[in-house]
Order: C-alpha cells, then sequence, then structure tokens
C-alpha cells in the first residue's frame, strides 16, 4: 500500500486483485489512488487455528487467472501467499515479478510450491538480504536474478521526542505459534522478580491470544491489548522503552523497524528462521537465545546500562531513517521501470 500509493502520486496507474473476505466491502473501490478489486468470496477462508482453507485459494487463484487473462498491464507484482495464485497466473501475467517474504524449510508440501513459484516468474523481489541469501541456499536462485526491495517506514509518523517509559516493553504482531508470543510472557514473569516496575504491552490479534490472556493473568503490569487502531498502537511505541520480538520466523521484521523510527532498541531471538537477528549487527538490538533465561536476562542487564541503551537508540533511529518508504517506493519504480523497459511494453 505505501508503494502503491506513492506510485498512484506520480501518475502510475496501480490497480489491486485480492479476495473479498467480507461481503460488506465494495468489490471495487479506489484508495489513495489506487484501484482495488475484491472477488472469489471466501467467508471462511482463514480457519480459527489460522490456516488457509485449500478451497479458498483454489478458487481466488482461478479466478485471478480469469481476471488477467484479457488484461494488458506493464507489469504485474505477486505477493507471495498463497502462491498458488502466482503459478496460476503466469501465462497470462506477464512480466510476473514474484516477492518473497520468507523462504520455509520445515513443511514439505510448501517447499514443493516454493520450487513451482520459482519457475513460474521472469523477476524475484526478497524483502530483505536475509531472505534473498535463503532464495539463493535454499531454492537455488541465483542472488544476482533478486532484487531487494526491503519494507519500509512511514519515519514522521513514528518518530517523537516522547519521553520513553524507563522499563515498558511492547510486542506487537500477530498471536501465532512462531511468533513465540507465550515465551516472551513467560520471560516477563523472571524479569518482574528483578524489575518489579516493568511493563509488558502485548498488541496484536489471533488463535492464541486467549492461552496468553491466561498467562498473562497471573502477572502483574502483564497487559494483552488485543488488536489497537495504528494510532494507539503508534502513541503506545513511541513510549516503550524496549521492543521485543520472540518470533523464530521473520522475512524481514518490518514491526522492529517501525520501533526502531520510534527510538525503540529491540530484543529478538537466535533461530535460523529469523531475519530480525541480522539487525543485530549494526547495533540496533540485542539477540538472545529461544529461551525464556535468556531473554529475561538480556532484558534485565539491558535494563541497568543506560548507556547501551543509549547507543542502541541512537543506532536504531540512524537505519530506521535509511528505509524511509519514499525512498523505498522510488527503489521500486526504479525496478519496475527498467522491468517495462526490458520487456519492450
Amino acid at each position: 500500500m505505501e508503494i502503491g500509493r506513492r506510485l498512484a502520486i506520480k501518475g502510475h496507474d496501480v490497480h489491486v486483485f485480492t479476495m473479498q473476505y467480507d461481503r460488506n466491502l465494495p468489490k471495487e473501490e479506489q484508495i489513495y489512488g489506487i484501484t482495488v478489486h475484491r472477488y472469489a468470496y471466501s467467508g471462511n477462508y482463514v480457519s480459527p487455528d489460522g490456516f488457509r482453507s485449500f478451497a479458498g485459494i483454489m478458487k481466488y487463484s482461478v479466478m485471478s487467472f480469469l481476471r488477467l487473462l484479457s488484461s494488458n498491464y506493464d507489469l504485474y507484482y505477486a505477493n507471495q501467499w498463497p502462491m498458488l495464485h502466482s503459478i496460476c497466473v503466469k501465462h497470462v501475467a506477464t512480466p510476473l515479478i514474484q516477492e518473497w517474504c520468507e523462504v520455509w524449510t520445515n513443511h514439505a508440501r510448501v517447499t514443493l510450491m516454493q520450487r513451482l513459484l520459482k519457475s513460474a516468474c521472469q523477476y524475484h523481489v526478497a524483502v530483505s538480504e536475509f531472505t534473498r541469501q535463503r532464495l539463493s541456499n535454499i531454492l537455488n536462485i541465483n542472488p544476482s536474478k533478486v532484487v531487494v526491495i526491503p519494507n519500509g517506514v512511514d519515519f514522521a509518523k513514528f518518530s517523537s521526542s516522547r519521553t520513553k517509559i524507563w522499563g515498558r516493553i511492547v510486542y506487537a504482531g500477530r498471536i501465532v505459534p512462531h511468533k513465540r508470543v507465550k515465551l516472551l510472557v513467560n520471560a516477563f514473569r523472571e524479569v518482574k522478580k528483578k524489575i518489579p516496575t516493568a511493563e509488558l504491552h502485548i498488541i496484536g490479534s489471533g488463535p492464541g491470544i486467549q492461552s496468553i490472556r491466561d498467562s498473562a493473568s497471573t502477572i502483574n503490569d502483564c497487559y494483552v491489548h488485543g488488536f489497537l487502531p495504528e494510532d494507539q498502537m503508534i502513541d503506545l511505541l513511541k513510549s516503550a522503552w524496549l521492543f521485543v520480538l520472540p518470533s523464530e520466523r521473520e522475512g524481514s521484521g518490518l514491526v522492529v523497524l517501525e520501533a526502531m523510527a520510534a527510538g525503540v532498541p529491540f530484543v529478538t531471538i537466535n533461530h535460523p528462521d529469523n531475519a530480525t537477528k541480522e539487525l543485530c549487527q549494526f547495533k540496533c538490538g540485542l539477540m538472545a537465545e529461544p529461551q525464556e533465561t535468556s531473554i529475561a536476562t538480556t532484558i534485565t542487564q539491558l535494563f541497568s546500562n543506560e548507556e547501551l541503551w543509549t547507543e542502541l537508540k541512537v543506532n536504531a533511529l540512524d537505519f530506521a531513517k535509511k528505509y524511509d518508504w519514499d525512498v523505498i517506493a522510488k527503489h521500486a519504480e526504479d525496478f519496475f521501470g527498467e522491468v517495462v523497459k526490458n520487456t519492450g511494453k
């Protein structure tokens, strides 16, 4: 959306073809100058446990093929999920650019789909250098054939001189198993024993939220907010002292970038599928092992080291400035122009 609306402002004709998951949403409308097409209604596309329905995927993929059959756009840019849609439209959507948010290794069916997907598209985009390397190492895609267009951040929206509440910890994201939110809650239980004034604020929704609420209910100052409107989420983030992302699988870690833009250092975990840990090399945050004791120790040690916290904060702000959406959108526009030029459209 952030790239699309900036391209629309520059006069490009931008269309989004997506599933109509709610019958109350119009089948077509303009949002920020982007024409949104909704179809293939599937009321139960995402099950209560967070998985997509195969019937919904098939319906959307086949109808996408029919929708694009007579289209004549200069280029087509495909989101990674649910993957089958890219494979279905490859012969009617040319040139097709495939975006890769992450590369899976722990699910045989997804691994097979990824291998089919890599041959369906003429161009590949990775959301991070971490994901680009995984495309090379796991799917054998030549790194020179992959362009990195990273996630960005609206720096002006998140930046603030607001005073941080020392000891206020925030998590924002989905409440699903691979995010390991319960690991954070258990770690916070240990943190409270050493830092009585510490707070934990959990923002987000998902199939695991009730379990998280049950665990948090026995810990003082552990707040599970559920979904919050963007302005409330940003306001809470600006007041935070630390952001913690215990996720074991991230393609880039967009929410960490938003925290950095708010001047908030982060703690993440050392897991081979977690791209966020790569940001630690820029001294914007700290990495803990995926155990509650390691996370708790990392948090408590940072709490008593204001000099290190200040260094991480300054580095985080400097890093985030380089990823403002205006910069990213210009990078995307230049790449799209090269694709169109190469195809002679």
